[in-house]
């Protein structure tokens, strides 16, 4: 790194405890079904209290250090906000409100008429959420999402870097796990009917999926170094690039055709996505001349044609196939649609944070024969629970992002775009991939994916590192 970086680039806040707490929280949780079970979420959330009071300790120890003091006050308020997105659900949907207050919101008449019916004891408060219980137990799951969020932003740039190596290497175990699950070892989906797609330790081969696409920019953001090292080995350089570029690359084809193997329409779609974004705009390396981005995506190609030979394709295109009616005229756009009138009916507070599956069957759409537990659309399921609240954390978040996508973009078009910088850039299109996803899923409800995904805003959106005296030779835009 730069001689010129310094404060939270440089050291970061994470102490050694706070990284070690941060790396056994990342690492278990997707072990027991994704994390999606009580007795793993109760662990997680210990932990990351553990985590999270660690980290306070550390930042009120310093907090009269000079490189401590932020040094973009208004971006870090932001941070902070979204950091508590637990707190502000708690603080709108828990604390209790007049009765006469409740009765009056959208969408509870129907409620109160119900309680009358029931001749329920009279209460002179009652909290917002429909679900008070469900919506605590939703706040608590939160604890990790914000733990693994403040994880990325104050770590170092060197612990952010083992922690990504980290990932990649979690990634891969599950990917090889669904892997022999599609072999001779059936037995390791540990009772749960796979119906012959890759699951990993998750419960839904979807969700594994999409754990993995977010992974797949930084496995290919590890494996290019290795491969111009590599170069720089066969014209006489030092040694050690060969073993590692084909270790990085054996992982890259395991996770490539553990998404294939899962069948995951979704999970495919947004894994060649961010693979082909990771491909196209991420450099190739120090003195990289633009051809060979060309020979990057013969490449990958290449790898692509080499992971559908192993793993198959059939029963994917059957998938794909096998949905004669199409994506509107299925049940999952009933969903949708159904849970976006729930939206409006409780517009704009929201039937409280995990609500969907006791409130939804009220606005349950005809002809489908289920019972709906979530939209499979995070955003208008987190519309309907939370209302007006989700839609401005959203927004932040978007305008954070937005904010650091120019940043980043401005620094590649002026000098290029250091180790650090790339790294960001990588973690960016990781998120990138579950936030499509969640268009047509629930990944957002699922811990270890929700985790994932902010320890990769977290680590997006740091701030980036002082410019270097000399120019980067490294570039997304050339």
């Amino acid at each position: 790194m730069p001689a010129a970086e310094t404060g939270q680039a440089n050291t970061g806040l994470a102490s050694p405890v706070v990284f070690g707490a941060g790396l056994l929280l990342l690492g278990l949780s997707p072990i027991i079904r994704g994390g999606n079970r009580h007795v793993a979420l109760v662990l997680l959330e210990w932990l990351a209290l553990l985590l999270l009071v660690a980290l306070l300790a550390r930042g009120l120890a310093f907090r009269d250090r000079a490189d401590a003091q932020p040094s973009q006050p208004l971006a870090s308020a932001g941070v902070w906000v979204l950091a508590l997105s637990p707190l502000w659900v708690a603080l709108v949907q828990l604390i209790p409100l007049p009765v006469s207050v409740w009765a009056a919101l959208p969408g509870h008449a129907p409620y109160v008429e119900a309680l009358a019916v029931a001749q329920a004891p009279a209460a002179a408060f009652r909290p917002l959420s429909l679900t008070p219980d469900i919506t605590l137990v939703s706040v608590l799951a939160g604890l990790p999402l914000s733990a693994a969020f403040l994880l990325a932003f104050y770590s170092s740039f060197r612990q952010i870097g083992l922690l990504v190596r980290a990932l990649v290497g979690l990634a891969v175990a599950q990917a090889v796990l669904g892997l022999l699950q599609m072999g001779p070892f059936p037995g390791l989906s540990f009772g749960s009917a796979i119906g012959g797609r890759a699951i990993g330790t998750f419960a839904n081969p979807n969700h594994f999926a999409s754990y993995i696409a977010m992974t797949l920019p930084l496995a290919i953001l590890l494996l290019r170094p290795a491969m111009v090292s590599a170069r720089g080995t066969m014209r006489g350089g030092p040694r050690g690039g060969r073993p590692m570029g084909a270790l990085w690359g054996v992982a890259l084809f395991l996770l490539l055709a553990a998404v294939l193997a899962s069948g995951s329409r979704g999970g495919t779609v947004t894994c060649l996505v961010v693979t082909l974004l990771a491909v196209v705009l991420l450099p190739q390396g120090s003195g990289h001349r633009p051809e060979r981005r060309h020979w990057g995506m013969a490449g990958m190609a290449g790898l692509l044609a080499l992971v559908a030979l192993a793993v198959g394709v059939d029963a994917l295109l059957a998938r794909f196939e096998g949905d004669k009616t199409g994506y509107l005229a299925g049940d999952r756009w009933a969903y949708v649609t159904s849970t976006w009138q729930a939206a409006l009916a409780f517009w704009p507070f929201g039937s409280g944070l995990g609500s969907y599956a006791s409130v939804f069957p009220a606005f349950h759409p005809p002809g489908v024969r289920a019972f709906i537990e979530h939209a499979h659309n995070d955003y208008v399921q987190l519309l309907m629970e939370c209302g007006l609240l989700a839609i401005a954390l959203g927004l932040l978040a978007l305008a954070l992002i937005a904010r650091q996508v120019a940043r980043l973009v401005r620094r590649a078009r002026r000098m290029g775009l250091d180790a650090a910088g790339l790294l960001q850039a990588s973690c960016g299109l990781g998120l990138l991939a579950v936030l499509l996803h969640s268009w047509v899923d629930f990944n957002l409800r699922i811990p270890a994916n929700a985790m994932l995904a902010a320890f990769l805003l977290g680590a997006f959106l740091r701030p980036l590192q002082p410019l270097p005296v000399k120019p980067a030779r490294e570039s997304v835009l050339e």
